[in-house]
């Protein structure tokens, strides 16, 4: 009798053991899928390689930042446009030097008149930002004008109805070492880019940030918008970890100028 007390005991036992195990191996994946890659940091675009373009060198961009790309753009291919946008896009460039600080005329600049950049512009901007992530969030922090982008990781959709607003909404996931952003709602007004790319309130963007090194960050953009570009058309910037110990200047540009009742010089890079 007591043996077979023991052998019930000592199967139940393992019983319980290899239920266990399962549960710890199942579980594993389950973890792995959810982990967050880090890609926290200060990082900065200023570092240009300086390949100067002359005048009539290729397309748009001034100097030519890492990767290849142009500095103050996403691509050296022009985007198809429909005939509306691509005049409103002519006029933007009518009269600009092409050269080192090649951008849209500056008159015509939405930021001349301290309009919010919108979330990709800020890319092409010569400032640096910071990337913070949360639980249920990725913040952007902008060193121009303090501006602020939340991505929202939670699981969440674009909820209906919401706003057109500046930077949009966003809505992201990590994808293995990547953070996938989508983002619509964007207004109008704002340029994709420091060229003078324009969009309307259809804009979809999706963006892919992935770390190609410890001290390297890579955004792959995909423009959607089929009111002002007759297909989507896709960009990358390429970005360096700031040095140790660098602060993000706490500077509101923008505010300063308009309490002086001046609006931005044209040409200045901001």
């Amino acid at each position: 009798m007591q043996h077979r007390i023991l052998g019930l005991i000592l199967a139940t036992a393992t019983g319980i053991a290899f239920a266990l195990v399962m549960r710890a191996q199942t579980a594993a994946p389950s973890r792995a899928a959810r982990a967050v890659p880090d890609l926290s940091g200060i990082w900065d675009n200023t570092h240009l390689d300086r390949q100067v373009r002359g005048p009539t060198d290729g397309p748009p961009g001034g100097f030519m930042g890492p990767g290849g790309i142009p500095a103050f753009g996403f691509t050296t291919e022009e985007p198809s446009m429909w005939p509306e946008a691509a005049e409103k896009f002519k006029a933007i460039r009518t009269g600009v030097v092409r050269g080192p600080l090649d951008r849209g005329n500056g008159l015509l600049d939405p930021g001349h008149y301290c309009i919010p950049y919108g979330p990709t512009r800020m890319y092409t901007t010569p400032r640096p930002w910071e990337l913070r992530q949360l639980p249920d969030a990725a913040l952007f922090l902008f060193e121009l004008d303090h501006w602020v982008r939340r991505i929202y990781v939670n699981g969440r959709g674009h909820p209906e109805g919401y706003p057109i607003t500046w930077m949009g909404h966003s809505i992201g996931k990590y994808d293995g070492d990547t953070l996938v952003v989508d983002t619509v709602g964007m207004h109008d007004e704002s340029w994709l880019d420091h060229l003078g790319h324009v969009h309307s309130e259809a804009m979809h963007i999706v963006e892919r940030f992935r770390r190609l090194d410890q001290d390297t960050l890579q955004i792959d953009l995909i423009f959607d918008d089929p009111k002002t570009y007759t297909k989507p058309w896709t960009g990358k910037k390429i970005f360096k970890r700031a040095p140790p110990n660098f602060d993000i200047l706490e500077d509101v540009l923008c505010e300063e100028w308009l309490e002086m009742g001046k609006h931005r010089t044209p040409g200045v890079i901001q």
